[in-house]
């Protein structure tokens, strides 16, 4: 949820009206998603031990508890997670004729945006913010000769606020062809404070929303992606990071079907108060096939709607599930895993993760439970695997090695969100015209 979004104010609910056209045949688009800890990422901190990585997956999934609490804490500086876009935009008088930039993917916000030169309080950003006055392509939207201004506020306390712009957008595909894309209406930031922007070699310039909302990229290029957008994420772990793993960011259609029909779970995709965020119905859990003694109502909305609930946003590292629901997952696993005399309870709680045991012979994921979200409709089960659902750390010294393993989740006090560790090796379709979200088991690894 690391731009999971919380107030959106347009000056003009005229933005509404505000519609871009997409250049091409309606034949999809397929981009390269690059991942924060792939060395072709400009996040890439080299040689980071894989524990600290899961440490910063954590603190960057507990950001939205940490500022919606009432208690006082220091600010904790979490390096974004998100899955990354590089895009070309603007039309200059040089070769290649656009500027590139890197973009967050965010199914958590609505509106494209980037900082924009002339910002008056802007974060650390290499290169330099969008020059917008040298691009040729550049306009202002205005509306009764005014510009139109937003304002954003993200869950972890993090803004932008400027005006709307339109502007044209270049994407490499995945077969390295230059995709352009016209009139794209994105926000053009000059008041902005995120958290990457502590990185003094920072690359990241905005965010790609493509979350509910009257300008988010999925409806901007409707003729491309017919409301569709799909990933596939594959699973990062101790025997995996690092390592350059290709996974796409697909609209339309080249999103593909399952070979088998009888793989794909479909359930419905919700739109609460104008948020932006994917709700969906959650129903229950299951642990190696046996469902939890949770009744439905644990995951449902509440308050009329400002509570409770379920989410499915790529921002989010780990799985935040609703406490009572949490609670009761984690005594079946701690009975589960008490009748193998050969694990341990591990108290030191090495990854800031709630349930760790070690044990003397290292296994991996092996003899690991399997762990289902239940959701409502056709054959609707997100079934986890293990490297889904835990973190396995290898623990070498001089004398032995040992091995300890997590839970990949974390409790929440408000509602459940479904981040990207559990949505890995799984084809994700997000349809936002028929409002349904589907998805199928797949090998992500094998260039999604």
């Amino acid at each position: 949820m690391a731009k999971t979004f919380l107030l959106i104010a347009f000056y003009t609910v005229s933005i509404l009206f505000l519609v871009a056209s997409a250049c091409g045949k309606s034949n999809g688009l397929t981009l390269p998603l690059i991942h924060p800890n792939s060395p072709d990422s400009p996040l890439f901190l080299g040689n980071l031990p894989y524990e600290e990585r899961i440490r910063r997956l954590v603190h960057q999934s507990n950001a939205l508890t940490l500022y919606n609490s009432k208690i006082v804490r220091p600010q904790i500086k979490v390096q974004s997670v998100n899955y990354i876009v590089r895009t070309g935009i603007g039309t200059f008088n040089t070769r290649p004729p656009h500027k590139e930039y890197y973009l967050e993917m965010d199914s958590g916000s609505s509106l494209p945006w980037m900082q924009c030169q002339g910002c008056t309080k802007c974060f650390r950003q290499i290169p330099q913010p969008f020059p917008k006055s040298s691009s040729k392509s550049f306009r202002p939207v205005l509306l009764h000769g005014a510009r139109v201004f937003y304002n954003m506020v993200y869950a972890d306390n993090t803004y932008t606020s400027g005006f709307l712009a339109k502007e044209t957008f270049y994407f490499t595909s995945k077969n390295w062809k230059i995709e352009k894309v016209e009139n794209i209406t994105f926000g053009c930031g000059l008041n902005n404070s995120m958290e990457y922007g502590f990185d003094k070699n920072n690359k990241i310039a905005g965010i790609m929303g493509l979350g509910w909302g009257p300008n988010n990229f999925v409806d901007q290029i409707g003729s491309q992606s017919d409301g569709k957008f799909s990933y596939c994420l594959p699973v990062m772990n101790f025997q995996t990071a690092s390592r350059r793993i290709k996974s796409y960011l697909r609209f339309g259609k080249d999103i593909p079907i399952p070979k088998r029909a009888g793989t794909l779970g479909i359930t419905g995709l919700y739109k609460i108060k104008n948020k932006p965020v994917y709700y969906l119905n959650l129903e229950g859990i299951s642990l190696n096939g046996k469902r939890l003694d949770l009744s439905s109502e644990v995951f449902g909305l509440r308050g009329n709607g400002n509570s409770g609930g379920c989410t499915i946003d790529s921002g989010m590292g780990y799985s935040r599930i609703v406490k009572p629901a949490y609670d009761v997952l984690l005594l079946e696993l701690d009975n589960h895993f008490s009748r193998n005399n050969n694990l341990k309870r591990y108290p030191a709680n090495p990854l800031e993760l709630e349930l760790c045991y070690e044990r003397e012979k290292p296994e991996g994921f092996k003899n690991l439970p399997n762990i289902t979200f239940h959701f409502r409709g056709a054959r609707a089960n997100l079934a986890l695997k293990p490297e889904g659902s835990f973190e396995v750390i290898d623990k070498k010294s001089s004398k032995r090695s040992r091995e300890y393993f997590c839970l990949a989740m974390l409790p929440d006090n408000k509602k459940t969100s479904i981040g990207a560790h559990q949505q890995t090796n799984h084809r994700i379709i997000y349809d936002t015209k028929g409002k349904q979200l589907s998805f199928y088991p797949e090998n992500c690894m094998k260039n999604s």
